[in-house]
């Protein structure tokens, strides 16, 4: 789910019969539900679940995530960005990062967000390229789409490098993106369990490309799959976050705020 002015939208997702849902908005002045388009038809996005959202004041995106078949009848991860536009109520999607860079991974629980125009991919849980290699492992990959020039970019990050992993929080304050917990290594069950869970938390410069640790000596215990969000409390801006798995497979209903003092 991402917000655009006053209104939030929610795409696909799957409830707890495994039906997966369309796309719509909600007007938080009006407090009304609208259903925008159908998912699963020819020339529009397939419905999925496990994928990620941002937005920028146009447009909503959609990126990555598992199909459930739809056209494509056998369910697989996707690595492309569908682009809503939300004057003109039309998708489309976005060059093909895979053309560009054929090591680009199909990826789920993927850290998504636009950043001063450029839209980030940042690690993420991945399905290899090549027809040979693994599947379903933590990535550590980096890249940016940029709108203007059409043009996809790997980058190489520095400095405290996180670990691979994938569903974690994240948030866009200034230059930097920031990122906390999420899973470091998969369950033997696939989703249903918990995985590897980390407590860590990181800022990367989008200009210098280096990563930096934080932390506080107050951080939330091990967290994967949070709902977060870019905000503002008392002032200041940073990661907001709410829920998530806990190591113990358990559900939490805790929020937590870190505060950028510096962007």
């Amino acid at each position: 789910m991402v917000a655009v002015g006053t209104k939030l939208y929610l795409f696909g997702g799957r409830d707890e019969k495994k039906q997966f849902d369309d796309f719509y908005s909600y007007d938080t002045v009006t407090k009304e539900w609208k259903f925008l388009t159908k998912l699963d038809e020819e020339g529009g996005p397939e419905a999925r679940t496990y994928h990620s959202m941002a937005s920028d004041e146009n447009h909503v995106y959609v990126f990555g995530g598992v199909s459930k078949g739809g056209v494509m009848k056998t369910p697989f991860r996707f690595r492309t960005i569908e682009a809503y536009n939300i004057a003109d109520g039309k998708w489309a999607q976005l060059p093909d990062p895979g053309e560009q860079y054929p090591t680009f991974e199909r990826r789920g629980g993927a850290g998504f967000i636009v950043v001063q125009g450029k839209i980030w991919v940042v690690y993420g849980f991945a399905t290899s390229p090549d027809p040979n290699g693994k599947n379903d492992y933590e990535s550590d990959l980096v890249h940016y789409f940029d709108p203007a020039t059409q043009k996809w970019t790997e980058v190489e990050t520095k400095g405290e490098k996180p670990s691979p992993r994938s569903v974690f929080a994240h948030a866009a304050v200034g230059k930097y993106i920031i990122i906390f917990g999420g899973e470091v290594g998969p369950d033997p069950n696939g989703h249903y369990g918990p995985g590897t869970l980390t407590n860590e938390g990181y800022a990367l410069n989008t200009e210098s490309l280096v990563w930096e640790k934080f932390g506080g000596g107050a951080e939330p215990g091990e967290l994967g799959w949070p709902a977060y969000t870019t905000a503002t409390v008392y002032g200041k801006q940073g990661l907001l976050m709410h829920g998530g798995k806990r190591p113990t497979n358990n559900r939490t209903d805790e929020m937590y705020f870190y505060a950028v003092h510096s962007s």
